[in-house]
């Protein structure tokens, strides 16, 4: 699904600008909570929500792309603070929004629910990269979240892109992010190629409130908060970085049911009879490392 496929649904939303979303929605301390979508479910959602939120638009374009690159140690520290459930836990990036030729280094700790987030912008040419900017920003931060404790040594592991879109409610008490056209690659291993998430959306609502109207409208409409869904946690497991995934598991069986949505639609029926069996027993031999790689 292009761009404008997803431009034409929001049409009906008022606009918002950068300088607005900078200066009232920020939310560098919020509560985070995700929901994973198939794109058909999310146009759906859309109509709910055109009333009560407004759509970030930059020259006209209202769908953005954007480029990520996580850091971490050589044995995935951060990762394995998630998996091992740690309350305690960070995530280290660089980040790239292609469509306005910005940079962000970006420092996220989350404790007992609450996430904060540090970041400086950067020259996008250093996207990627540890400079001593860089390293100097991390371990200032590092420093006050982890008083004592042994500064670990960083490096790129992950990357992803994807496209995303920006709606905030009319009241200013919460923004949520879009996320979709999915793309993670292994960048320590040059041989590894880019799994493609396909029909997977991922809308994450940041606020301090946990009663907010977007919540209110997923549980009304069926639609379960996604457990154990670090973003950066899923794309070292879809990347075949670690065995050990169990707290994962809930979430990324959701995300088998969404792209085996994808995988029916390859199907005519002739095809499906021909193959000797319905689609729940074609698709049930389906395992997750086959599915990613389709």
């Amino acid at each position: 699904m292009s761009k404008s496929d997803f431009k034409s649904n929001l049409k009906n939303f008022a606009p918002m600008t950068l300088t607005e979303l900078n200066a009232r929605a920020s939310y560098l301390k919020r509560i985070d909570t995700k929901f994973l979508l198939t794109k058909e479910e999310f146009i759906e959602m859309l109509h709910f929500l055109e009333k009560d939120f407004q759509v970030l638009e930059i020259a006209g374009n209202r769908v953005f792309s954007y480029d990520n690159i996580y850091m971490d140690t050589p044995d995935y520290f951060f990762y394995n603070q998630h998996q091992d459930k740690q309350i305690s836990r960070t995530k280290i990036r660089t980040r790239l929004y292609e469509d306005a030729k910005l940079a962000f280094f970006e420092y996220k700790q989350k404790d007992n629910g609450i996430t904060r987030k540090f970041r400086y912008q950067f020259p996008t040419d250093e996207h990627g990269k540890m400079t001593k900017g860089k390293v100097r920003f991390f371990e200032w931060v590092w420093q006050s979240v982890y008083e004592g404790k042994k500064i670990p040594e960083i490096s790129p592991s992950i990357n992803t892109k994807y496209k995303r879109i920006t709606l905030v409610s009319k009241t200013w008490e919460e923004r949520l992010t879009i996320d979709f056209d999915i793309q993670t690659n292994n960048l320590r291993d040059k041989k590894s190629a880019p799994v493609n998430l396909k029909n997977l959306v991922i809308i994450e609502s940041k606020t301090l409130s946990k009663n907010c109207k977007s919540l209110r409208l997923m549980k009304r409409h069926g639609h379960k908060q996604a457990k154990a869904c670090s973003k950066y946690s899923l794309w070292v497991v879809y990347a075949g970085l670690t065995s050990k995934f169990d707290t994962f598991k809930e979430t990324m069986a959701k995300i088998k049911e969404i792209r085996l949505e994808t995988l029916k639609h390859r199907f005519r029926k002739t095809d499906l009879k021909s193959a000797g069996g319905t689609n729940a027993a074609i698709f049930k031999k389906e395992s997750i490392k086959e599915v990613i790689k389709k």
